[in-house]
Order: C-alpha cells, then structure tokens, then sequence
C-alpha cells in the first residue's frame, strides 16, 4: 500500500470499483511536496504510481498543470512488464541529476513543448452557434476583447470562427441574411499535443488556433498575444540570468586576476579550459566571492557571508531554470531573480564595479 495518504485513498477507491475524484497537476504534484515536474520529482512519483499500480489519465506529464487528471489500475500483466524492466533506486525528492536523466528521458517520452502547456490552450472558449445572430457575435468579441469567436453547436463540433476580419471581407457584399453562419470563416485547430513551435506558423498566418483536447473537446484558443506571454514566461529567467552573470563578470574581471581566481577556486573546480574570467561557472563566481581576499579586492562595502548566501540561492535557480523544466519557476525564485539583477545593476551604474 503507497505511503503517499493522496495515493492510498485513489487505490482504495479503484479496487472498490469506484471512478477517482479528478485532481488538477497542481495539486497532485503537492500530495508528493513538489510545486514543479522537475526530473527528480517525476522519478519519485513514478515510483509511487508504480508502487501503488495506478497510473494518471491523461499522463500528468508535458500538459497545462492545471489540467485535471484522474487513474486507473495498471493492469497484472502491465506490472509483469514493469517489472523485467531496471527500476530506478532513489526514494527520495533529493539525489544527483546526472544519475537520473536516463530514467527521466524514459519516464518523459516526447520532450517537445506542446501547445498544450499553455494556460489559454486549456480556457474553454466563449462560443458561438451558427444561428446566432451577427449582433451578438459582435457585441460578444467587443465586451470580451475578442478578435474571434469559434462557432460550435457543442464542445467538439466546430462549424467555423467568426472573426472581424471575416466579417470586415464580407461588408462589400450585399448578405441578405444577419446570423453568425453567413459571416464565418473554415477555423483551424490543433491537438494539444502538438508541438508549440509547429503551431506557431498556423497561429501567424490566421492570428489563433483552436486546441482539440485528448477527449476531443475543444479546449481552449491560443493567439498571438498568448504565445508573446508565453514566450516571455519561458524567457525572463534566462535573460534575468544572463543580466546577473553579465555583472558579475564584470565585478571579477575588473578587481581580481587568474592568480586571484586560482587561489580562491581548487584546479579541480575550475574548467579545464580556463584561461579568463569568461570561462568561470556561476558555482566558480561564488567561490570567488567567498573568498576573504578577493572579497578585499572586489571594494564592496556590504556584508560578505549575506551576499554570498544571496548568490548561492541564484546558483540554485540558476541550476533549477538550466534544466529546462516544463514548468516555470516559483513567483519567489523569480522574484530572487530580479531582485539580483536589480541590486547589480544599481551597483554598478553608481560605479561599485
């Protein structure tokens, strides 16, 4: 029986014969403490389901985390499979990344980004039906702030998308009738498995698309506008990063030379390629600055043990945001992250460094 309470319960209720109360990947994420899929935490929960012989439906892997997600038992013959199969040793949140990328590589299966992931994809859209009248379209995308609407009779039959462009093309013609029907266009859909940067094309040429779910409802509208917030999303910790080992470049390359860096950093930490502060790693950078005598020469009058606590915390951000995790970072990561890019910027435009 799992040690996961969560867990124990859904497997009680399967072998009863009852159907699992849906729980959203958020909150199935917290029944193990973890907040985001990183590969450490979908080992341990693989474990877990593999444990307790249940399985998510649809897998709780590369979609929205807000998706809800039911189980189902793992067959007998399903679990003599799994069993010729290594099973992974960890039984914990912690543990080394190197050791677990084959496992997780297995446990992840298709890597790609999907269109999916993104919030709007998973939003039912406001709709439509084909003997609505224009007025109401109209008045429905102006109080909205809307560019289309889909035109369905339910949640899985599309006749079209009614949108200002298709409406603004028909205004030359003399349309004797006033319903939705005769001002849509053909509409363009997607799976929401499919990858985020193949639907980018369909979402330039027609300014949306429509995302069919693994249920094939129609599970939400992605734009434009939704894939420039994504895309800043996926892209501000790295800039963020970027801004912060950009300064602290600087810092160390103006006040220290490489006999400073050698002697703060073990030869066996540095790159074997080392030859300027630009070959440095983040980890190195902190190392320099825990070092008494360069933190002498950097000229910083602030407390040394603070703000290298302050950058060890970026360090593991840092290391967090490189492996490319589906989910994004915490709003309080995010926050270290600005909140350091901030402080160095402001020290150096005041000539600190």
């Amino acid at each position: 029986m799992s040690d996961v309470e969560e867990l124990r319960g859904v497997v009680n209720d399967l072998k009863l014969g009852k159907t699992a109360t849906p729980v959203t990947i958020r909150n199935f994420l917290w029944w193990f403490g973890a907040q985001r899929r990183t590969p450490n935490n979908v080992e341990y929960i693989n474990q877990k389901l593999a444990e307790a012989g249940v399985r998510t439906v649809p897998s709780y892997l590369n979609i929205w985390v807000d998706t809800p997600i039911t189980f189902e038992l793992i067959s007998k013959n399903e679990e003599m499979v799994s069993e010729a199969q290594p099973q992974p040793d960890g039984d914990n949140l912690s543990g080394g990344i190197d050791d677990q990328d084959s496992e997780f590589d297995r446990h992840e299966g298709d890597p790609s980004y999907t269109i999916g992931e993104i919030a709007s994809a998973n939003n039912p859209p406001v709709k439509v039906t084909p003997n609505a009248t224009l007025l109401e379209a109209k008045t429905l995308m102006l109080t909205r702030n809307f560019s289309q609407l889909p035109v369905m009779t339910n949640e899985r039959d599309v006749k079209g998308v009614i949108s200002w462009k298709s409406i603004g093309s028909r205004s030359a013609t003399d349309i004797a009738s006033s319903d939705v029907r005769s001002y849509m266009d053909t509409h363009h859909e997607l799976p929401s498995a499919a990858s985020l940067f193949s639907a980018i094309n369909t979402i330039v040429e027609h300014d949306y698309v429509l995302i069919r779910g693994h249920d094939n409802k129609i599970t939400g509208i992605v734009t434009a506008t939704d894939i420039a917030l994504q895309f800043e999303t996926i892209s501000t910790p790295f800039l963020l990063i970027s801004e912060i080992e950009r300064n602290l470049r600087i810092l160390i390359s103006g006040r220290l030379n490489i006999s400073d860096v050698k002697q703060a950093c073990p030869s066996e930490h540095l790159p074997s390629s080392f030859k300027s502060v630009s070959d440095l790693t983040f980890g190195n950078y902190v190392k320099i600055l825990e070092n008494p005598a360069c933190w002498i020469k950097l000229k910083l009058h602030l407390d040394r043990s603070t703000f290298c606590s302050e950058l060890s915390e970026i360090n593991a951000v840092r290391n967090d945001v490189m492996h490319f995790d589906p989910d994004p970072i915490t709003p309080q990561d995010l926050s270290k992250l600005k909140n350091a890019a901030k402080m160095l910027n402001m020290l150096r435009n005041m000539g600190a460094f």
